[in-house]
């Protein structure tokens, strides 16, 4: 019983309870606290009613929201590591798997269970893998990067909702600059601000896997769990990319990482209209602060790189950005970035990147710092050609990512019922919006 329920029964209860007290007194009710209680006691009695039978009708709608769309149940005479009820769980950034039967979690073989070092110890020369608790031709898939660890889903704001949404987003700044103030007596001189609604449109993508008959009913361990594992983990690494470099508007989720000039040419491009057709200024982000930094400076290494570099990123943090935006800042590369930045040092000698002492990228995708902030590197961020953007200085609060509440998930039996296969089908909507560019920084690659 949720908890809504149980408040609104024990609110009838006690006003039922004092009603027949009323009633059950020998005397003649003659008080206007009791005659009022009796008069208006039916009609919130009613009403409560009507709430506690909502409030259950709505329970029993999200439960069957929430069930999943498909599962594994055993049954009589079922090979004995059927899998039983897989499903997803997503909460923000973190995606799991959940269900399975517990009682074939354990390597059949023996030698070691789930995440043990005997996994990948073979018994001798023509042994099984001991311990493998997965099929082996998913070995390969154990150590790789969770959509809770992509990069711009790990230092952007996720949100979900299980509708379309539109929000408000600063058009304009009020600038209180110049003649803002005036003299006692004086009029005020107004100064404007605007907000734009943008709309979450949730753009879809889709996955599919045909595994064989003797896939699902031989395979050792939670095989099933760990190919739905695949998916998530594919749709959120496929999504991480799309916020990075995607062509934005109707077509896909709005760019990080592409200038509001490059973003413009791909958008044209991308949407079969003439060059020019969408200018540098319609980017969501046309008002980013911004840096240079030349291909050519880099390149040359020595002095000359570590002069252009430091200076790019010392006067993208300490003069483009207004300081009351200093705080909570982060930087977020690419590798070719990152491999120039990795061995440059600053005018006194001190190397610009400091790595983390206690942390590794399998925890924590923040690998150390620059210039004192935080900095995250991405393998989905464009290399180095001119006009794209080498890195960004953001908050978490700039940039919004919104997901569609859950995976849709489906299984088909009966399409390659004829060559015994099954189809897993997931698909993952969700959208990526500019929020507050204009408190965020770029440094973009220049000849």
């Amino acid at each position: 019983m949720s908890d809504d329920i149980r408040s609104l029964r024990e609110q009838r209860d006690d006003l039922a309870g004092k009603m027949n007290e009323v009633l059950l007194r020998n005397d003649s009710i003659d008080d206007v606290e009791s005659i009022e209680l009796l008069e208006k006691g039916e009609a919130r009695l009613a009403e409560i009613d009507t709430q506690i039978r909502a409030t259950e009708a709505r329970n029993k709608a999200e439960a069957a929201v929430k069930k999943p769309s498909f599962g594994f149940t055993a049954s009589s005479g079922a090979a004995p590591r059927e899998d039983r009820a897989y499903r997803f769980d997503i909460n923000g950034n973190n995606v799991r798997i959940l269900g399975g039967d517990p009682d074939y979690r354990v390597n059949p073989l023996g030698l070691g269970s789930d995440g043990s070092a005997s996994t990948f110890t073979a018994t001798d020369a023509n042994g099984p893998v001991a311990g493998a608790s997965i099929p082996v031709d998913l070995l390969a898939q154990m150590i790789r990067k969770l959509p809770e660890l992509a990069v711009l889903r790990q230092n952007f704001g996720v949100r979900t909702y299980s509708n379309d949404v539109e929000l408000q987003r600063v058009n304009a700044r009020i600038t209180m600059t110049g003649d803002a103030f005036v003299p006692e007596s004086g009029a005020y001189t107004e100064k404007i601000g605007s907000f734009e609604r943008i709309r979450v449109r949730n753009f879809k993508s889709a996955a599919r896997s045909n595994v064989t008959e003797e896939f699902l009913r031989d395979a050792r361990g939670n095989a099933v769990q760990e190919m739905l594992l695949q998916h998530a983990e594919e749709h959120g690494l496929y999504f991480d990319n799309q916020y990075a470099v995607g062509v934005g508007e109707d077509l896909g989720p709005e760019p990080v990482f592409l200038t509001p000039t490059k973003w413009a040419l791909d958008y044209d491009v991308a949407a079969g209209n003439g060059a020019g057709t969408t200018t540098a200024a319609d980017a969501p982000h046309a008002g980013i602060f911004e840096e240079t930094l030349s291909i050519a400076a880099v390149d040359g290494n020595g002095a000359a790189a570590g002069t252009a570099i430091t200076t790019a990123m010392a006067q993208l943090r300490y003069e483009e950005i207004p300081a009351q935006y200093w705080g909570g800042l982060k930087w977020i590369m690419g590798q070719d970035t990152f491999a120039a930045i990795a061995s440059v040092s600053d005018g006194n000698g001190r190397p610009l990147y400091q790595p983390l002492l206690t942390s590794t990228v399998g925890s924590n995708n923040s690998i150390g710092t620059i210039l004192g902030l935080p900095v995250s590197v991405s393998n989905n961020l464009p290399g180095k050609v001119a006009d794209n953007v080498a890195a960004v200085l953001v908050h978490t609060e700039d940039y919004g990512i919104f997901d569609r509440v859950g995976f849709s998930q489906q299984i088909d039996p009966f399409t390659d019922s004829a060559i015994g296969e099954t189809r897993y089908l997931t698909r993952m909507r969700s959208d990526g919006r500019w929020l507050r560019p204009f408190a965020a920084g770029q440094i973009k690659w220049v000849t």
